[in-house]
């Protein structure tokens, strides 16, 4: 097996400080965090007019035009204006990489790679958010589905870093559905994504809540004090596979039924999330502007 060292790698991903500063935002003072989000957004010019562009799209009616980023915060909500600012800066890392072109993923013969791995990003964020609401937990619904928009970070930079092994792993994963990634991964970069997200995260100085999800959210026996948020993470993360009609593993298959049965996720909740849950969300505005972010 190879060694990793993370003094070896070269890149990691930027995330800008408008994102770190937002994640740490509490809501308690609805007119202070108003004020203090407009503040952040505002450091951002390319940020604040892709909210402006949105308030004054299709999606949202209006009797007239959004010119200021204070009104565009009062129509969409601080909670809407966060995770879209989230999603932003997760697009950018995604789709405008200077990899993306290099590395073709064995996924799908109609889109591009970027789109591919985006597509899934967003539905796991998506159904992370569902999940956590269909057990009452809104309280915490949002940083679950900022946890799951982000929990594959570490693919990000085992590419980004290595796109010649990299392409060794998705050929050899490829032959068998059967074959256990995490184990491939290891074997073939010396560390899984998990490991190396926790480090990228540790390095953004993102809440722990965050750090458990991306580095836990494939462990069969998650040992965290937000065990919850790893769970519906990852058990988001294997129905988005299902969704794209990805084969699971026998290890991905036990995962499923070890998190569903903790999380104690009835029959009629598994059976919506695969007949019915990608048509619905499809209504979603937010799912709408995430999907137009990278061209998906």
């Amino acid at each position: 097996m190879p060694e990793f060292n993370i003094e070896s790698v070269k890149e990691i991903p930027i995330m800008p400080q408008v994102a770190t500063k937002i994640l740490q935002m509490q809501e308690d003072h609805l007119d202070i965090s108003f004020k203090e989000l407009e503040q952040i957004v505002l450091l951002d010019p390319a940020l604040t007019s892709k909210i402006l562009k949105v308030a004054n799209s299709a999606l949202y009616a209006r009797q007239r035009e959004i010119t200021s980023l204070q009104q565009a915060i009062t129509l969409l909500g601080f909670k809407t204006i966060k995770s879209l600012v989230l999603l932003v800066c997760a697009s950018n890392m995604y789709g405008k990489s200077k990899w993306k072109s290099n590395v073709n993923f064995i996924v799908s013969e109609s889109k591009s790679s970027e789109i591919v791995m985006w597509r899934h990003l967003v539905i796991t964020g998506f159904l992370s958010r569902y999940i956590a609401m269909k057990l009452q937990l809104d309280s915490l619904k949002e940083s679950i589905f900022i946890a799951g928009l982000l929990h594959d970070i570490g693919r990000i930079v085992l590419l980004m870093n290595n796109q010649s092994k990299y392409q060794e792993y998705l050929e050899f994963i490829s032959k068998d559905p059967e074959i256990d990634i995490i184990t491939t991964e290891e074997n073939i970069f010396g560390i899984h994504h998990g490991e190396v997200g926790k480090i990228v995260f540790q390095k953004w100085n993102f809440p722990n809540e965050l750090i458990d999800a991306v580095s836990q959210h494939h462990n069969l026996h998650v040992d965290s004090p937000n065990k919850k948020t790893v769970e519906i993470v990852g058990l988001a993360n294997l129905y988005a596979r299902v969704i794209s009609n990805e084969p699971l593993s026998r290890a991905d298959q036990d995962l499923k039924e070890m998190y569903s049965k903790s999380l104690s996720i009835q029959s009629d909740i598994d059976a919506y999330i695969k007949e019915n849950f990608i048509n619905d969300i499809k209504n979603d505005p937010l799912y709408v502007v995430s999907s137009s972010l990278i061209g998906a």
